[in-house]
């Protein structure tokens, strides 16, 4: 088994990820790009091209590859302009001159771009593609692409993952430890906040909101279900993504530490965890306040993370096989397999939760009463 895993570009993450016995590739981006990435700048772990370049030369030392992500998807047209254009070539040829082996891509018109010019790179689509039909995968392929990491969204559904598999050639990636909800309707303005707010030609500088991780955290905590609806896959399940002929699995988490990232490669490495499950999943912290606005009263503030949860791993052996034969796109409603789940697995400090709770929603109040943008938002004493 092949893992893609996250790095914080902290050295100290190379020598354990070496020696895991399934194959590693490391993924990461700069702060701030061009094209951008699935990450807002603030988010990105800071580090610079030259610190980058080094980096780089130590995985591949330890024998371990790296993949460089390009994922935004959008670059407000950027590629069609002359001179931006002439940068974005630039770009592409600083990332294979510090021997990347892959890029990470969202526009269809960047895995053209790449082959042509930059046959070298291996090309790989993101999962902000949102591949999660036959028609989009073969489409991909027919461009280029050398990878696709698939949409999350159809994790479980088996007869799916078979199909695409069967279609295509190209490598199949699943991204296995997010905690994003299922059919989250704030995904595709996610997506395009964090690309944008990740370009070096943002206008605005990188203004962002993170309003979809405060509604995402909100729904969770408010519908316990939610946690389970998630589309994660527990390292011991991951034999049934490999029977469907997936070839890589994929680490979410650029931002997490530097031991969390260690202990959840190690648990898919080893298709084994032994504990909470939370402490292994991808669950983003929400911030309070716009980034980069230049408005005052405005500044951004980071909250304490979310109350944990206690996710019973060990209980939930056996939760996967319901999924070989349910169509949760359009049976979901009709069905309380997740939250009969929810209800046997989860436990969590009820008090603790609705303290959080009531805090997320008066900011959201205070967004949508555009209170924020004269007032600071009432954020209290979960303040950092």
């Amino acid at each position: 088994m092949q893992l893609l895993v996250p790095t914080n570009w902290d050295p100290s993450l190379i020598a354990p990820l070496s020696r895991l016995e399934a194959s590693v590739e490391l993924y990461s981006v700069l702060p701030t790009s061009m094209i951008g990435s699935g990450g807002s700048g603030p988010d990105n772990v800071y580090t610079m091209g030259e610190q980058a370049e080094e980096y780089i030369k130590r995985a591949h030392s330890a024998g371990l590859q790296f993949d460089y992500l390009l994922n935004a998807p959008s670059m407000s047209n950027m590629e069609w302009n002359e001179k931006t254009h002439r940068e974005l070539l630039e770009h592409l040829e600083w990332i294979n001159s510090i021997e990347a082996d892959s890029v990470t891509v969202t526009i269809p018109y960047l895995i053209e771009l790449v082959k042509r010019q930059f046959p070298h790179l291996k090309t790989r689509v993101s999962t902000i593609a949102h591949v999660d039909s036959v028609a989009r995968a073969k489409l991909f392929e027919s461009l280029g692409a050398d990878s696709i990491t698939l949409d999350i969204h159809i994790n479980r559904d088996f007869k799916l993952l078979k199909a695409i598999r069967n279609a295509v050639n190209c490598e199949l990636v699943l991204l296995a430890n997010n905690l994003c909800l299922y059919k989250c309707p704030y995904e595709y303005y996610h997506h395009d906040s964090l690309g944008h707010a990740s370009q070096s030609y943002n206008p605005l500088n990188g203004c962002y909101m993170d309003y979809p991780v405060i509604h995402c955290t909100l729904d969770r905590l408010c519908d316990i279900s939610q946690n389970i609806k998630s589309r994660w896959v527990r390292p011991e399940d991951i034999y049934a993504c490999e029977e469907m002929g997936i070839d890589v699995i994929k680490i979410s988490g650029r931002s997490m530490p530097t031991e969390q990232i260690v202990n959840t490669a190690t648990a898919y490495s080893l298709r084994h965890y032994q504990g909470n499950l939370y402490d292994i999943l991808n669950a983003l912290t929400p911030k309070i306040g716009l980034v980069n606005s230049g408005l005052p009263g405005t500044q951004n503030h980071t909250i304490a993370p979310p109350p944990k949860l206690y996710i019973d791993n060990q209980a939930l052996e056996g939760f996967m096989d319901f999924f070989r034969k349910q169509n949760c796109l359009s049976q979901c409603h009709q069905c309380n397999y997740c939250q009969k789940i929810a209800n046997e697995v989860i436990q969590f400090d009820r008090n603790e939760v609705d303290e959080y709770v009531a805090l997320l929603k008066e900011f959201l109040d205070n967004l949508s009463s555009s209170r924020i943008f004269k007032v600071k938002a009432g954020v209290r004493n979960y303040l950092h």
